[in-house]
């Protein structure tokens, strides 16, 4: 398989990123009664790394830490770890199976669809 090209690589992202605002932006604007906590920064160059719980109304703590890049003034968002789970390296094992038996545009319909099912 060659590698995508700057167009395929730009629709990608605009896919993936839907995809991503949708499953998970929404449902963390969502929680009410849940209760974050903020328990340790780490700066190191251009990287920086979140650290914080959050507290369920049952009283159920669950770790979320967020992996930062600084791109030219602003800190952006590049993996968020939930209870030791990457986001990044989920979805990377997922679309390296797709990909192993499918083709990028394959991989492409399937990230459209899931988007269009939420």
């Amino acid at each position: 398989m060659s590698a995508p090209n700057s167009e395929e690589q730009t629709e990608f992202i605009k896919i993936f990123s839907d995809l991503l605002e949708q499953t998970y932006v929404d449902k963390i604007e969502s929680c009410n009664n849940e209760k974050f906590i903020y328990t340790n920064e780490r700066i190191d160059g251009p990287y920086a790394e979140v650290n914080s719980k959050m507290r369920n109304s049952k009283g159920e703590e669950f770790s979320i830490n967020y992996k930062l890049h600084r791109a030219g003034g602003d800190w952006r968002v590049y993996d968020l770890v939930i209870e030791n789970v990457s986001l990044v390296n989920n979805y990377r094992s997922q679309f390296n199976r797709i990909l192993s038996s499918s083709t990028y545009d394959e991989l492409v319909m399937k990230l459209k669809a899931e988007t269009f099912r939420q």
